[in-house]
């Protein structure tokens, strides 16, 4: 499998635009207060109550990533 490099500027700004087009549907779907964890290079993304839960499902399907992990209805962020 391979692994790509992604720097820490293009997650943040992948990550952001990805965001904020997805935000409608969150703002819909999850109470505030929910963590989405978005993989910037393929656009997808996974949501948990917790951050640890929004990081495992993204995980199980990206193991070597780093991700944008955002706060629903809060100020978004990055984390590995």
């Amino acid at each position: 499998m391979s692994t790509i490099n992604l720097t820490q500027e293009f997650i943040v700004e992948k990550g952001r635009e990805i965001y904020h087009k997805i935000k409608p549907h969150l703002d819909k779907k999850y109470k505030p207060g929910y963590y989405v964890t978005i993989e910037a290079n393929s656009g997808k993304f996974f949501v948990g109550k917790t951050p640890i839960e929004a990081m495992d499902k993204a995980k199980k399907n990206f193991p070597r990533r780093v991700f944008y992990m955002a706060n629903i209805g809060r100020l978004p962020s990055m984390f590995k």
